[in-house]
């Protein structure tokens, strides 16, 4: 849980983190300074995003990978203090927990997870089934819904039998 000197949850704070941070990179560990800053555009104030961007992370930033480290939690540490500090300077509060502040407004913002509406329209189920499809769109799809490449795009003439564009080949009875 919370170590002396903090009361916030460190540990639900970093999971919280990790979890936005995989939404926006492959790397579920490491916060680079574009998701630092559309974290802080999701939870915090707009005089304390632009702190963030240029005097909190690059302070906090592991100098090397460019980005803080999320398993090390002295890192994270280190990032809400100076977090809550420069929320301090923008709010002139004094004497108030900031970094508490800041670490609940994390833990309570659905960091990038976004709600799919559903299409107020309608008729959404005609694009997704392929046997619905009419005109041309039909014949570049077979049943499945699995596209026919170049076969479904072009026409291509056979140009066999007496003439060369003579499309009724086969049509008459043989005696």
């Amino acid at each position: 849980m919370a170590s002396s000197g903090e009361n916030y949850d460190l540990d639900a704070l970093v999971a919280k983190l990790k979890e936005f941070s995989l939404t926006q990179t492959k790397n579920a560990s490491k916060m680079d300074s574009k998701t630092v800053g559309k974290m802080a555009k999701e939870c915090w104030p707009k005089p304390l995003q632009t702190r963030i961007d240029s005097s909190v992370f690059p302070k906090v930033m592991d100098k090397t990978t460019k980005s803080i480290n999320l398993d090390n939690k002295e890192q994270v540490k280190n990032f809400i203090k100076e977090a809550g500090i420069q929320y301090g300077d923008v709010t002139k509060k004094t004497g108030e927990n900031h970094e508490k502040l800041l670490v609940d407004k994390v833990l309570a913002a659905s960091l990038g997870i976004k709600k799919t509406a559903i299409s107020k329209t309608g008729g959404v189920d005609k694009m997704t089934d392929a046997s619905q499809y009419t005109g041309a769109h039909k014949e570049r799809f077979d049943a499945s819904g699995k596209g026919k490449g170049a076969a479904g795009r072009t026409d291509k003439a056979e140009n066999t039998g007496y003439v060369g564009n003579y499309k009724g080949q086969g049509t008459f009875d043989k005696k």
